[in-house]
Protein backbone atom coordinates (compact mmCIF):
# COMPACT_ATOMS: atom_id res chain seq x y z
CA UNK A 1 0.00 0.00 0.00
CA UNK A 2 0.65 3.44 -0.51
CA UNK A 3 1.41 5.84 2.91
CA UNK A 4 2.76 9.08 3.50
CA UNK A 5 6.48 8.94 2.81
CA UNK A 6 9.29 8.71 4.83
CA UNK A 7 12.06 11.30 5.32
CA UNK A 8 14.62 11.06 2.42
CA UNK A 9 17.62 8.22 3.07
CA UNK A 10 20.34 7.05 1.02
CA UNK A 11 19.28 3.69 -0.66
CA UNK A 12 22.70 1.79 1.01
CA UNK A 13 23.77 1.14 3.90
CA UNK A 14 25.90 4.15 5.96
CA UNK A 15 28.19 3.77 8.96
CA UNK A 16 29.03 6.64 11.14
CA UNK A 17 31.94 7.89 11.65
CA UNK A 18 33.84 6.69 14.54
CA UNK A 19 31.72 3.40 13.96
CA UNK A 20 33.45 1.47 11.27
CA UNK A 21 33.72 -2.15 11.47
CA UNK A 22 37.15 -2.28 10.47
CA UNK A 23 38.08 -0.77 13.76
CA UNK A 24 36.29 -2.72 15.88
CA UNK A 25 37.08 -5.77 13.87
CA UNK A 26 40.79 -4.92 14.27
CA UNK A 27 40.18 -3.87 18.09
CA UNK A 28 38.17 -6.86 18.88
CA UNK A 29 41.15 -9.39 17.37
CA UNK A 30 44.01 -7.36 20.05
CA UNK A 31 41.40 -7.69 22.78
CA UNK A 32 40.72 -11.27 21.73
CA UNK A 33 44.44 -12.41 21.38
CA UNK A 34 44.76 -10.55 25.05
CA UNK A 35 41.83 -12.89 26.64
CA UNK A 36 42.82 -15.73 25.24
CA UNK A 37 46.96 -15.65 26.51
CA UNK A 38 45.63 -14.46 29.83
CA UNK A 39 42.63 -16.77 30.19
CA UNK A 40 45.05 -19.82 29.24
CA UNK A 41 47.52 -18.79 31.46
CA UNK A 42 45.18 -18.27 34.36
CA UNK A 43 43.78 -21.83 33.41
CA UNK A 44 47.45 -23.61 33.93
CA UNK A 45 47.71 -21.39 36.95
CA UNK A 46 44.78 -22.82 38.56
CA UNK A 47 45.77 -26.50 37.08
CA UNK A 48 49.08 -26.17 38.78
CA UNK A 49 47.50 -25.04 41.96
CA UNK A 50 45.23 -27.68 42.22
CA UNK A 51 48.38 -30.19 41.30
CA UNK A 52 50.07 -28.82 44.34
CA UNK A 53 47.66 -29.03 46.39
CA UNK A 54 46.54 -32.56 45.27
CA UNK A 55 50.55 -33.53 45.94
CA UNK A 56 49.96 -32.09 49.62
CA UNK A 57 47.02 -33.94 50.16
CA UNK A 58 48.64 -37.31 49.24
CA UNK A 59 51.74 -36.23 51.00
CA UNK A 60 49.67 -35.52 54.36
CA UNK A 61 47.48 -38.81 53.82
CA UNK A 62 50.27 -40.99 53.52
CA UNK A 63 52.53 -39.37 56.58
CA UNK A 64 49.51 -39.22 58.98
CA UNK A 65 49.60 -43.17 57.66
CA UNK A 66 52.61 -43.36 58.80
CA UNK A 67 52.42 -41.95 62.50
CA UNK A 68 49.55 -43.28 63.31
CA UNK A 69 50.72 -46.96 62.53
CA UNK A 70 53.82 -46.48 64.37
CA UNK A 71 51.97 -45.12 67.75
CA UNK A 72 49.43 -48.04 67.29
CA UNK A 73 52.62 -50.37 67.19
CA UNK A 74 53.92 -48.51 70.09
CA UNK A 75 50.30 -48.66 72.06
CA UNK A 76 49.98 -51.79 71.01
CA UNK A 77 53.25 -53.80 72.14
CA UNK A 78 53.01 -51.75 75.68
CA UNK A 79 49.40 -53.31 75.92
CA UNK A 80 50.68 -56.76 75.41
CA UNK A 81 53.11 -55.79 78.16
CA UNK A 82 50.74 -54.78 80.59
CA UNK A 83 48.31 -57.87 79.68
CA UNK A 84 51.07 -60.06 80.19
CA UNK A 85 52.00 -58.66 84.03
CA UNK A 86 48.31 -58.52 84.76
CA UNK A 87 48.07 -62.23 84.38
CA UNK A 88 50.92 -63.24 86.31
CA UNK A 89 49.63 -60.92 89.37
CA UNK A 90 46.22 -62.49 88.60
CA UNK A 91 47.50 -65.82 88.77
CA UNK A 92 49.62 -64.89 91.78
CA UNK A 93 46.72 -63.37 93.63
CA UNK A 94 49.46 -61.04 93.77
CA UNK A 95 51.74 -62.10 96.77
CA UNK A 96 54.78 -60.46 97.94
CA UNK A 97 56.58 -63.82 96.37
CA UNK A 98 54.81 -62.83 93.08
CA UNK A 99 55.40 -59.14 93.11
CA UNK A 100 59.63 -60.18 93.85
CA UNK A 101 59.34 -62.00 90.91
CA UNK A 102 58.05 -59.64 88.68
CA UNK A 103 60.62 -57.04 89.47
CA UNK A 104 62.92 -58.49 87.56
CA UNK A 105 60.66 -58.97 84.64
CA UNK A 106 60.04 -55.21 84.47
CA UNK A 107 63.18 -54.04 84.20
CA UNK A 108 64.33 -55.91 81.73
CA UNK A 109 61.09 -54.60 79.89
CA UNK A 110 62.12 -51.46 80.17
CA UNK A 111 65.82 -52.06 79.47
CA UNK A 112 64.86 -52.83 75.26
CA UNK A 113 61.95 -50.39 75.04
CA UNK A 114 63.29 -46.92 74.83
CA UNK A 115 60.37 -45.83 74.56
CA UNK A 116 59.47 -46.61 78.14
CA UNK A 117 59.93 -44.46 80.98
CA UNK A 118 58.71 -47.03 83.36
CA UNK A 119 56.12 -50.03 84.62
CA UNK A 120 54.38 -50.16 87.74
CA UNK A 121 51.99 -52.18 89.91
CA UNK A 122 50.03 -50.55 92.57
CA UNK A 123 47.41 -52.08 95.06
CA UNK A 124 44.12 -51.46 95.33
CA UNK A 125 44.18 -48.57 97.90
CA UNK A 126 47.12 -46.91 95.32
CA UNK A 127 50.18 -48.48 96.91
CA UNK A 128 53.02 -48.93 94.88
CA UNK A 129 53.82 -52.34 95.23
CA UNK A 130 56.64 -52.77 92.47
CA UNK A 131 58.28 -50.27 90.02
CA UNK A 132 61.26 -50.24 88.30
CA UNK A 133 62.31 -46.88 89.24
CA UNK A 134 66.10 -47.43 90.74
CA UNK A 135 64.99 -45.25 94.09
CA UNK A 136 62.04 -46.70 95.53
CA UNK A 137 59.27 -44.59 97.75
CA UNK A 138 57.61 -47.02 100.38
CA UNK A 139 55.20 -44.15 101.19
CA UNK A 140 54.26 -43.41 97.97
CA UNK A 141 50.52 -43.58 96.62
CA UNK A 142 48.95 -42.78 93.32
CA UNK A 143 45.68 -43.11 94.03
CA UNK A 144 44.53 -40.29 93.10
CA UNK A 145 45.66 -40.25 89.88
CA UNK A 146 42.97 -40.01 87.03
CA UNK A 147 43.69 -43.10 85.34
CA UNK A 148 43.96 -45.07 89.41
CA UNK A 149 40.34 -43.92 89.56
CA UNK A 150 39.01 -44.64 86.17
CA UNK A 151 39.99 -48.55 86.60
CA UNK A 152 39.23 -48.39 90.62
CA UNK A 153 35.31 -47.23 89.17
CA UNK A 154 35.17 -48.98 86.27
CA UNK A 155 34.81 -52.92 85.82
CA UNK A 156 36.56 -52.82 81.99
CA UNK A 157 39.46 -54.80 81.57
CA UNK A 158 40.25 -52.66 78.61
CA UNK A 159 43.89 -50.57 78.01
CA UNK A 160 43.31 -47.06 78.91
CA UNK A 161 45.42 -44.20 77.49
CA UNK A 162 45.60 -41.29 79.97
CA UNK A 163 46.34 -37.31 79.32
CA UNK A 164 49.94 -36.61 79.37
CA UNK A 165 50.91 -35.90 83.07
CA UNK A 166 54.32 -35.46 85.20
CA UNK A 167 55.66 -38.34 87.19
CA UNK A 168 56.17 -38.31 90.51
CA UNK A 169 59.17 -40.18 90.70
CA UNK A 170 61.35 -38.44 87.94
CA UNK A 171 59.51 -34.86 87.34
CA UNK A 172 59.58 -35.96 83.46
CA UNK A 173 56.13 -35.47 80.93
CA UNK A 174 54.87 -39.06 80.52
CA UNK A 175 51.85 -40.44 78.89
CA UNK A 176 50.40 -43.09 80.87
CA UNK A 177 48.62 -46.63 79.55
CA UNK A 178 47.19 -48.86 82.57
CA UNK A 179 45.15 -51.79 82.53
CA UNK A 180 42.72 -53.14 85.87
CA UNK A 181 44.08 -56.05 88.03
CA UNK A 182 41.44 -58.18 89.39
CA UNK A 183 41.37 -60.59 92.17
CA UNK A 184 40.55 -64.34 91.80
CA UNK A 185 36.90 -63.31 92.75
CA UNK A 186 36.62 -60.18 90.11
CA UNK A 187 36.92 -57.34 92.48
CA UNK A 188 39.31 -54.78 92.17
CA UNK A 189 42.86 -55.36 92.99
CA UNK A 190 44.99 -52.82 91.69
CA UNK A 191 46.49 -51.27 88.54
CA UNK A 192 49.29 -51.92 86.43
CA UNK A 193 50.80 -49.03 84.36
CA UNK A 194 52.92 -48.33 82.28
CA UNK A 195 54.21 -44.98 81.07
CA UNK A 196 55.48 -43.82 78.09
CA UNK A 197 58.69 -40.46 77.58
CA UNK A 198 56.84 -37.96 75.86
CA UNK A 199 60.17 -36.84 75.22
CA UNK A 200 60.40 -40.34 72.53
CA UNK A 201 57.13 -39.53 70.82
CA UNK A 202 58.21 -35.57 70.13
CA UNK A 203 61.46 -36.77 68.77
CA UNK A 204 59.98 -39.59 66.24
CA UNK A 205 57.28 -36.80 65.63
CA UNK A 206 60.13 -34.32 64.67
CA UNK A 207 61.47 -36.83 62.64
CA UNK A 208 58.79 -35.93 59.89
CA UNK A 209 58.63 -32.47 57.89
CA UNK A 210 56.08 -31.19 58.02
CA UNK A 211 56.99 -27.28 57.37
CA UNK A 212 57.92 -24.50 59.94
CA UNK A 213 53.85 -23.85 60.05
CA UNK A 214 53.02 -27.59 59.89
CA UNK A 215 51.50 -29.60 62.73
CA UNK A 216 51.58 -33.53 63.63
CA UNK A 217 48.89 -34.12 66.91
CA UNK A 218 48.29 -37.44 68.61
CA UNK A 219 44.69 -36.99 69.60
CA UNK A 220 42.30 -39.44 72.14
CA UNK A 221 38.96 -40.47 71.01
CA UNK A 222 37.35 -37.88 73.16
CA UNK A 223 39.52 -34.76 70.98
CA UNK A 224 41.91 -34.30 74.28
CA UNK A 225 45.85 -33.60 72.86
CA UNK A 226 48.26 -36.33 74.34
CA UNK A 227 51.21 -34.41 72.46
CA UNK A 228 51.48 -31.89 69.42
CA UNK A 229 54.41 -30.60 67.01
CA UNK A 230 55.03 -27.98 67.59
CA UNK A 231 55.37 -28.41 71.64
CA UNK A 232 53.99 -26.34 73.84
CA UNK A 233 52.99 -27.19 77.56
CA UNK A 234 49.79 -25.64 77.50
CA UNK A 235 48.66 -27.67 74.81
CA UNK A 236 48.96 -31.43 76.68
CA UNK A 237 45.37 -32.57 77.69
CA UNK A 238 43.64 -29.69 75.60
CA UNK A 239 40.46 -30.49 73.72
CA UNK A 240 39.31 -29.68 70.49
CA UNK A 241 35.89 -31.54 70.97
CA UNK A 242 33.54 -29.38 69.34
CA UNK A 243 35.20 -27.74 66.35
CA UNK A 244 35.24 -28.93 62.61
CA UNK A 245 38.15 -31.06 62.56
CA UNK A 246 36.70 -33.46 65.93
CA UNK A 247 33.55 -33.78 64.34
CA UNK A 248 35.31 -34.87 61.24
CA UNK A 249 37.27 -37.28 63.09
CA UNK A 250 34.46 -38.87 65.07
CA UNK A 251 32.29 -39.67 62.00
CA UNK A 252 35.19 -40.82 59.74
CA UNK A 253 38.40 -43.18 60.39
CA UNK A 254 40.59 -41.35 57.57
CA UNK A 255 40.07 -37.65 55.60
CA UNK A 256 41.27 -34.32 54.69
CA UNK A 257 39.85 -31.00 55.65
CA UNK A 258 40.95 -27.85 54.90
CA UNK A 259 40.09 -25.76 58.11
CA UNK A 260 41.59 -22.86 60.63
CA UNK A 261 43.89 -24.66 63.19
CA UNK A 262 41.21 -24.96 66.74
CA UNK A 263 45.42 -24.38 68.41
CA UNK A 264 46.72 -21.34 66.92
CA UNK A 265 43.97 -20.24 63.83
CA UNK A 266 46.53 -20.88 60.98
CA UNK A 267 44.77 -22.31 57.86
CA UNK A 268 46.03 -25.76 57.27
CA UNK A 269 45.27 -28.59 54.98
CA UNK A 270 44.75 -31.97 57.66
CA UNK A 271 44.97 -35.11 57.16
CA UNK A 272 43.42 -37.33 59.92
CA UNK A 273 43.38 -41.53 60.75
CA UNK A 274 42.39 -43.56 63.01
CA UNK A 275 44.97 -46.09 64.64
CA UNK A 276 43.21 -49.83 63.73
CA UNK A 277 43.85 -51.14 67.24
CA UNK A 278 43.75 -48.00 69.61
CA UNK A 279 41.56 -45.41 70.66
CA UNK A 280 44.02 -42.85 69.23
CA UNK A 281 43.67 -40.47 65.69
CA UNK A 282 46.90 -38.72 64.53
CA UNK A 283 46.03 -35.59 62.41
CA UNK A 284 49.00 -34.03 60.42
CA UNK A 285 48.65 -30.57 59.32
CA UNK A 286 49.99 -28.64 56.62
CA UNK A 287 50.33 -24.60 56.27
CA UNK A 288 48.03 -23.09 53.43
CA UNK A 289 51.15 -20.59 52.74
CA UNK A 290 53.81 -23.15 52.35
CA UNK A 291 51.88 -26.09 50.76
CA UNK A 292 51.25 -22.53 48.14
CA UNK A 293 54.42 -20.91 48.43
CA UNK A 294 56.22 -22.34 45.74
CA UNK A 295 53.30 -21.96 43.15
CA UNK A 296 52.67 -18.40 44.00
CA UNK A 297 56.34 -17.47 43.13
CA UNK A 298 56.02 -19.52 40.07
CA UNK A 299 52.89 -17.45 39.56
CA UNK A 300 54.00 -14.39 40.03
CA UNK A 301 56.83 -14.91 37.83
CA UNK A 302 54.63 -16.17 35.06
CA UNK A 303 52.28 -13.21 35.72
CA UNK A 304 55.40 -10.80 35.04
CA UNK A 305 55.81 -12.62 31.78
CA UNK A 306 52.18 -12.26 30.80
CA UNK A 307 52.00 -8.34 31.74
CA UNK A 308 55.14 -7.89 29.33
CA UNK A 309 54.03 -10.01 26.79
CA UNK A 310 50.29 -8.21 26.69
CA UNK A 311 52.72 -4.82 27.24
CA UNK A 312 53.75 -5.70 23.84
CA UNK A 313 50.30 -7.02 22.23
CA UNK A 314 49.14 -3.52 23.10
CA UNK A 315 51.82 -1.46 21.35
CA UNK A 316 51.05 -3.75 18.88
CA UNK A 317 47.35 -3.74 18.14
CA UNK A 318 47.64 0.01 18.96
CA UNK A 319 49.34 0.78 15.84
CA UNK A 320 47.76 -1.66 14.27
CA UNK A 321 44.18 0.35 14.81
CA UNK A 322 45.75 3.41 14.07
CA UNK A 323 46.70 2.29 10.54
CA UNK A 324 42.93 0.79 9.94
CA UNK A 325 41.51 4.28 11.12
CA UNK A 326 43.51 6.14 8.50
CA UNK A 327 42.36 4.00 6.25
CA UNK A 328 38.59 4.39 7.52
CA UNK A 329 38.66 8.19 7.50
CA UNK A 330 39.70 8.46 3.70
CA UNK A 331 36.90 6.10 3.19
CA UNK A 332 34.29 7.76 5.55
CA UNK A 333 35.08 10.71 3.44
CA UNK A 334 34.62 9.33 0.04
CA UNK A 335 31.37 7.83 1.63
CA UNK A 336 30.23 11.00 3.37
CA UNK A 337 30.31 12.90 0.08
CA UNK A 338 28.56 10.03 -2.11
CA UNK A 339 26.08 9.79 0.81
CA UNK A 340 24.74 13.82 0.64
CA UNK A 341 24.70 13.46 -3.40
CA UNK A 342 22.48 10.23 -2.86
CA UNK A 343 20.31 11.96 -0.12
CA UNK A 344 19.70 15.15 -3.03
CA UNK A 345 19.16 12.81 -5.73
CA UNK A 346 16.55 11.06 -3.31
CA UNK A 347 14.86 14.25 -1.79
CA UNK A 348 14.78 15.52 -5.98
CA UNK A 349 13.11 12.52 -6.42
CA UNK A 350 10.49 12.51 -3.97
CA UNK A 351 9.58 16.29 -4.03
CA UNK A 352 9.06 14.93 -7.90
CA UNK A 353 6.13 11.97 -6.95
CA UNK A 354 4.64 13.29 -3.83
CA UNK A 355 2.62 15.96 -2.79
CA UNK A 356 3.87 18.81 -0.54
CA UNK A 357 1.10 19.76 1.36
CA UNK A 358 -0.31 15.74 2.21
CA UNK A 359 2.72 13.76 1.64
CA UNK A 360 1.06 11.01 -0.55
CA UNK A 361 1.99 10.86 -4.18
CA UNK A 362 0.72 13.72 -6.84
CA UNK A 363 -0.69 13.51 -9.90
CA UNK A 364 2.27 13.22 -11.72
CA UNK A 365 2.97 9.60 -9.68
CA UNK A 366 -0.64 8.28 -10.32
CA UNK A 367 -0.47 8.87 -14.05
CA UNK A 368 2.58 6.64 -14.20
CA UNK A 369 1.83 4.45 -11.44
CA UNK A 370 -2.29 3.64 -13.01
CA UNK A 371 -0.57 2.91 -17.27
CA UNK A 372 1.77 0.38 -15.20
CA UNK A 373 -1.03 -1.16 -12.94
CA UNK A 374 -3.31 -1.19 -16.14
CA UNK A 375 -1.05 -2.84 -18.45
CA UNK A 376 -0.12 -5.54 -15.84
CA UNK A 377 -3.93 -6.24 -15.45
CA UNK A 378 -4.29 -6.16 -19.25
CA UNK A 379 -1.90 -9.00 -19.58
CA UNK A 380 -2.84 -10.95 -16.49
CA UNK A 381 -6.65 -10.26 -17.80
CA UNK A 382 -7.35 -8.79 -13.71
CA UNK A 383 -9.32 -6.81 -13.03
CA UNK A 384 -8.46 -2.82 -11.66
CA UNK A 385 -10.80 -0.47 -9.56
CA UNK A 386 -10.05 3.21 -9.62
CA UNK A 387 -11.52 5.66 -6.97
CA UNK A 388 -12.07 9.30 -6.66
CA UNK A 389 -12.90 11.43 -3.29
CA UNK A 390 -13.82 15.11 -3.05
CA UNK A 391 -14.19 16.64 0.14
CA UNK A 392 -17.53 18.08 0.43
CA UNK A 393 -18.20 21.61 0.40
CA UNK A 394 -14.17 22.64 1.06
CA UNK A 395 -14.68 25.31 -0.43
CA UNK A 396 -17.21 26.42 2.70
CA UNK A 397 -14.69 25.18 4.98
CA UNK A 398 -11.55 27.53 3.57
CA UNK A 399 -13.83 30.36 3.67
CA UNK A 400 -15.44 29.45 7.56
CA UNK A 401 -12.09 27.80 8.97
CA UNK A 402 -9.46 29.97 6.77
CA UNK A 403 -6.30 28.14 4.36
CA UNK A 404 -4.02 27.23 6.89
CA UNK A 405 -6.79 25.25 8.92
CA UNK A 406 -7.96 24.27 5.19
CA UNK A 407 -4.17 22.64 4.74
CA UNK A 408 -4.40 20.38 7.84
CA UNK A 409 -8.05 18.99 6.89
CA UNK A 410 -6.49 17.81 3.85
CA UNK A 411 -3.53 16.35 5.35
CA UNK A 412 -6.16 14.40 8.17
CA UNK A 413 -8.33 13.81 5.11
CA UNK A 414 -5.26 12.21 3.09
CA UNK A 415 -4.10 10.65 6.34
CA UNK A 416 -7.47 8.92 6.77
CA UNK A 417 -8.10 7.73 3.09
CA UNK A 418 -4.28 5.87 3.30
CA UNK A 419 -5.27 4.05 6.58
CA UNK A 420 -8.04 2.53 4.54
CA UNK A 421 -6.16 0.89 1.90
CA UNK A 422 -4.01 -2.09 3.17
CA UNK A 423 -2.15 -3.85 0.83
CA UNK A 424 1.32 -3.15 -0.95
CA UNK A 425 0.24 -2.64 -4.12
CA UNK A 426 -2.36 -0.04 -3.44
CA UNK A 427 -2.12 3.33 -4.16
CA UNK A 428 -3.63 6.71 -3.30
CA UNK A 429 -2.62 10.53 -4.48
CA UNK A 430 -3.79 13.88 -4.60
CA UNK A 431 -5.32 14.08 -7.71
CA UNK A 432 -5.99 18.20 -7.55
CA UNK A 433 -7.19 20.24 -4.89
CA UNK A 434 -9.33 18.53 -2.83
CA UNK A 435 -9.37 15.65 -4.65
CA UNK A 436 -7.87 12.28 -4.25
CA UNK A 437 -7.92 9.57 -6.13
CA UNK A 438 -7.01 5.19 -4.83
CA UNK A 439 -6.14 2.66 -7.30
CA UNK A 440 -6.72 -0.88 -6.36
CA UNK A 441 -5.21 -3.31 -8.37
CA UNK A 442 -6.73 -6.96 -9.38
CA UNK A 443 -9.52 -5.85 -7.22
CA UNK A 444 -13.63 -5.70 -8.38
CA UNK A 445 -15.93 -3.45 -7.70
CA UNK A 446 -17.16 -5.58 -4.59
CA UNK A 447 -14.36 -5.47 -3.09
CA UNK A 448 -13.25 -1.93 -4.25
CA UNK A 449 -16.75 -0.69 -2.78
CA UNK A 450 -16.06 -1.91 0.34
CA UNK A 451 -12.70 -0.24 0.65
CA UNK A 452 -14.06 2.97 -0.55
CA UNK A 453 -17.17 2.46 2.14
CA UNK A 454 -14.03 2.28 4.85
CA UNK A 455 -12.57 5.17 3.42
CA UNK A 456 -15.44 7.46 3.97
CA UNK A 457 -15.90 5.85 7.58
CA UNK A 458 -12.24 6.95 8.27
CA UNK A 459 -13.18 10.47 6.95
CA UNK A 460 -16.32 10.83 8.71
CA UNK A 461 -14.82 8.98 11.96
CA UNK A 462 -12.21 12.14 11.86
CA UNK A 463 -14.99 14.31 13.18
CA UNK A 464 -13.48 17.78 12.22
CA UNK A 465 -15.89 20.44 12.58
CA UNK A 466 -17.50 21.94 9.41
CA UNK A 467 -19.75 24.78 10.42
CA UNK A 468 -20.28 25.13 6.37
CA UNK A 469 -21.71 21.74 5.93
CA UNK A 470 -25.26 19.89 6.76
CA UNK A 471 -23.16 17.44 8.14
CA UNK A 472 -21.78 19.21 10.58
CA UNK A 473 -18.20 17.62 9.97
CA UNK A 474 -16.05 17.43 7.21
CA UNK A 475 -17.08 14.37 4.99
CA UNK A 476 -16.00 13.21 1.28
CA UNK A 477 -18.35 11.91 -1.39
CA UNK A 478 -16.61 8.82 -3.38
CA UNK A 479 -17.20 7.46 -6.93
CA UNK A 480 -15.54 3.68 -8.45
CA UNK A 481 -15.41 2.62 -11.51
CA UNK A 482 -13.64 -0.73 -12.19
CA UNK A 483 -12.23 -2.07 -15.46
CA UNK A 484 -12.37 -6.02 -16.04
CA UNK A 485 -11.49 -5.62 -19.80
CA UNK A 486 -14.38 -6.17 -21.63
CA UNK A 487 -14.25 -4.35 -24.21
CA UNK A 488 -10.70 -4.91 -24.24
CA UNK A 489 -9.42 -1.29 -25.28
CA UNK A 490 -10.10 0.60 -21.47
CA UNK A 491 -7.71 3.25 -21.47
CA UNK A 492 -6.70 5.53 -18.14
CA UNK A 493 -8.93 8.09 -19.25
CA UNK A 494 -11.51 6.33 -19.61
CA UNK A 495 -11.23 4.41 -16.20
CA UNK A 496 -10.67 7.81 -14.65
CA UNK A 497 -13.86 9.24 -16.42
CA UNK A 498 -16.36 7.06 -15.23
CA UNK A 499 -15.07 6.83 -11.74
CA UNK A 500 -15.21 10.94 -12.27
CA UNK A 501 -18.79 10.28 -13.27
CA UNK A 502 -19.36 8.56 -10.54
CA UNK A 503 -18.19 10.77 -8.34
CA UNK A 504 -20.67 13.56 -9.74
CA UNK A 505 -23.38 11.43 -9.13
CA UNK A 506 -22.62 11.42 -5.63
CA UNK A 507 -22.78 14.76 -5.19
CA UNK A 508 -25.53 15.36 -6.95
CA UNK A 509 -27.59 12.36 -4.80
CA UNK A 510 -26.01 14.77 -1.58
CA UNK A 511 -22.75 13.97 -0.64
CA UNK A 512 -21.31 11.60 1.95
CA UNK A 513 -21.50 8.68 -0.15
CA UNK A 514 -20.26 6.35 -2.70
CA UNK A 515 -21.21 5.58 -5.81
CA UNK A 516 -19.88 2.73 -8.32
CA UNK A 517 -20.23 3.69 -12.13
CA UNK A 518 -21.61 1.28 -14.15
CA UNK A 519 -19.94 -0.54 -17.35
CA UNK A 520 -21.63 1.20 -19.58
CA UNK A 521 -21.14 4.41 -17.87
CA UNK A 522 -22.64 4.66 -14.68
CA UNK A 523 -26.13 5.71 -13.75
CA UNK A 524 -27.12 6.62 -9.95
CA UNK A 525 -27.29 3.70 -7.92
CA UNK A 526 -30.42 4.79 -6.67
CA UNK A 527 -32.87 8.38 -6.73
CA UNK A 528 -33.07 7.81 -2.90
CA UNK A 529 -31.04 10.88 -0.91
CA UNK A 530 -30.88 8.51 2.10
CA UNK A 531 -28.12 7.03 3.12
CA UNK A 532 -27.15 3.82 3.46
CA UNK A 533 -24.99 2.28 7.28
CA UNK A 534 -21.57 1.93 6.92
CA UNK A 535 -20.14 -1.71 5.99
CA UNK A 536 -23.56 -2.44 3.61
CA UNK A 537 -22.63 -4.83 0.51
CA UNK A 538 -22.60 -2.93 -2.66
CA UNK A 539 -26.11 -3.05 -4.13
CA UNK A 540 -26.34 -2.69 -8.14
CA UNK A 541 -25.09 0.39 -10.94
CA UNK A 542 -27.07 3.37 -9.96
CA UNK A 543 -27.28 2.50 -6.39
CA UNK A 544 -25.28 5.25 -3.48
CA UNK A 545 -23.42 3.68 -1.28
CA UNK A 546 -23.50 6.42 1.67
Amino acid sequence: MSSVPPEASTSGPSLPFGKDRSVRSTIGFVVLVALLLVSSNIWLAWRARQAEWQQAQTFAQNLARAVTQQMDSMISEIDRVLVGIGYELERGEMSPATLEALQPVLVNHISQAEHLHGLFVYGRDGSWLVNTQPVQNPGANNSDREYFIHHRDNPSMRTLIGKPIVSRSTGAWIIPVSRRVNDAEGRFAGVVLATIRLTYVLDILDGFDVGQKGAIALLQADGSILTRRPFYVEDLGRSIAGTPLHAQITQNRSGVITTPSPIDGVTRLISFEHARNNPLAVAVALAEDEILAQWRQATSVQAAGILLLLGVIALAGGYMVRAVKHRRDAEQRLRAAHEALMQAHVRVEHMAEHDGLTGVHNRRAYDRRIADVMAQCRRNRRPVSVMMFDVDFFKRYNDGCGHLQGDECLRQVAAALAGAIRRPGDFIARYGGEEFAIVLPETDVAGAYLVASAARSAVSALQLPHPGSPFGHVTVSGGLACCTWEPLGQTPSDLMGRADAALYAAKQEGRNRVVAAADPPPQPLTNSNERLDDGEAPPGAGTDHG
